[in-house]
């Protein structure tokens, strides 16, 4: 992935040197680490430890992110659990 700026997930993103689900905080921002996944309809789901989290896209993934482990960057005012706020 060499555009990691992340503007199709609405959050910075990077390839994972790392194999496994994690979460940490860091600085400003929430970081998720799982692997991605592509539906057949074009969703982008990522497997946080066997618990798939939907992800809203403004823009198709490359089909070349699918399967693999990746680290989202969310600033913190930006997670949610529905129905709560964090």
């Amino acid at each position: 992935m060499d555009d990691r700026r992340g503007h199709s997930l609405g959050a910075e993103r990077q390839a994972c040197c790392c194999i496994g689900p994690g979460l940490r905080t860091g600085g400003h921002c929430a970081v998720l680490r799982g692997q991605l996944s592509l539906t057949e309809v074009g969703a982008a789901l990522l497997d946080f430890d066997g618990t798939n989290i939907l992800l809203d896209l403004a823009d198709p993934l490359p089909e070349d992110v699918a399967n693999t482990w990746v680290e989202l960057f969310i600033e913190r005012e930006k997670v949610s659990l529905y129905p709560y706020v964090l």
